[in-house]
Parts: structure tokens; sequence; C-alpha cells
């Protein structure tokens, strides 16, 4: 690999808080691999982020790429991709927060495996068709398949830049069309297998192929206890009572249950 860039996107119109949280976990968990982190500011929501997302840039050590604030997290994801030179790319969303350390030598070394194409720190089998509206679903189903779903979340993923510019990635300016990239029939994870390659979750303790994630205790399982680095979803599971986590769990993995925890990774 050419090297490797940690790409977070500050989203302006949210404020300094969630850029705040980044920073500080980006500081208590060293990534235990060399790469360059880009802060990719979107939009212009006011002069205070702007103002600390520069302030990190010196702090962090970290370079800064400002984008429109044009469509949803994937193409700034894309656009992004397109305008920086590296091996790999590894994406944050807005939303992120590391936990622990060693995050990007784990998600480095999974993607290092022969045959791995795509590596992220949650997955889910969930399918829009799942919650949707009866009504809606004949619609839904030319573009969505059915549980089980399997697919690696954009939230935290990462891979091999020029695998990414070879997928088919169309704009997604609506929730919907970002949905069905993640999670549709042509979603990144099934684009990645027709390119004969493998998807992995990589949680604190290694890799795990698909038919286990829901083993992983990264997504909707256990207490999150293998969770790389935290999202608004995995901290609603985290805040949730009992009864909303059966209903989340049951949505991202049906009627499997997450095991023990695993005595070493299973990639």
């Amino acid at each position: 690999m050419l090297g490797t860039c940690v790409i977070h996107i500050v989203w302006a119109p949210l404020g300094v808080e969630p850029l705040e949280r980044f920073a500080a976990s980006y500081r208590a968990h060293s990534a235990g691999s060399e790469h360059r982190l880009v802060l990719v500011l979107k939009g212009s929501g006011g002069p205070a982020v702007a103002s600390r997302c520069r302030a990190l840039v010196g702090e962090l050590g970290a370079e800064e790429l400002e984008l429109p604030s044009v469509g949803l997290d994937l193409d700034t994801y894309m656009a992004a991709a397109r305008r920086l030179d590296a091996g790999a790319l590894c994406f944050l969303n807005s939303s992120s927060e590391i936990l622990a350390p060693g995050w990007l030598a784990a998600l480095h070394s999974a993607l290092e495996h022969p045959g791995v194409g795509l590596v992220g720190v949650t997955g889910s089998n969930e399918s829009a068709l799942s919650a949707a509206p009866r009504p809606l679903r004949p619609l839904l189903r030319r573009h969505y398949p059915p549980f089980p779903n399997p697919h690696v979340r954009t939230n935290a993923f990462m891979l091999e830049r020029e695998l990414m510019l070879a997928l088919d990635w169309p704009a997604s300016t609506r929730k919907r069309r970002a949905l069905a990239l993640e999670s549709g029939t042509s979603s990144v994870t099934r684009q990645v297998w027709g390119h004969g390659l493998r998807a992995l979750v990589v949680g604190r303790d290694g890799a795990y192929e698909c038919e286990h994630w829901h083993e992983s205790r990264t997504f909707r399982g256990g207490s999150q206890e293998n969770l790389l680095i935290a999202d608004n979803r995995t901290r609603q599971y985290a805040d949730a009572g009992p009864d909303l986590r059966a209903q989340l769990a049951r949505l991202a993995w049906g009627e499997l249950t997450p095991g023990p925890p695993a005595p070493r990774p299973r990639a």
C-alpha cells in the first residue's frame, strides 16, 4: 500500500461537539498504524466549526480538506477519495468516537488478509424491507435484498482506494439512495463480493467472516464490548432499555443470538 488516509467528516451544521468528541477519542487511543489524518470540512454551518477544525489540524498534525455541502456522507467519501492520493482509505463519519487503542492497526491487518477487499467496525443483516410499510415493499424489493441482507455499515470502514474508485458509486443526495449504496442490491459490500473479495467486520479481538458477524459483539449484540469505533446507532443501542435492545437486535440479526466471547479471531 502507498499509505493510509484516515478521513473524518466534519459536518458543520452539527456544531463543534461531535468534532470535539472525535478529537478527544483520537488523542486518547493510539491508531497503532502509520497514517495521514484528514479532516474533511463539509458545509458552512458557521465560523466556530471551521475555526475549530483548522485549530485541530495543527493540534492533531492533520490535514484539512474543504468540500461543498452537497449530498450525504457517501458522496463526500467519494469526493475525498478522488482528491486524496493514498493506497488505502479509512472513512469515519461525523459521529465517530474511537473506543480502543490499535483501532487502525486492527483494520489495516484485516484488510491485508488474502482476498479481503473491505473491512468495517460493524456489519448487519438488516434489510430495508423488514420495517417498511407493506404497500411499499413491492417497490423496495427492486432495490433491497430480503433479510438476511449482510452488509458492512458505512459509518467506519476501510478499503483500498483503487478498488473504491472501481466501484459503481452513484450520487446519494437522498437518504434512500445512500441506504441503497450501503445495503441495497448493489451495495458496496455486494460489489466487493462481485470482485471476488471478502468483507470482514473487525472488533478488538480480530476479524470476523460474514457468517460470524452476529457473534462479534460490535453492533447490537451483548454490550457491544468488542466495538472499536462508536457512532449514533451503536450509542442508540448502548443507551436503550432491554425491550428496545431486543427489538434493535432482531432487526439486525433476526433470531440469531450473539454467542459468548470468541477465544480467537474468526478470520
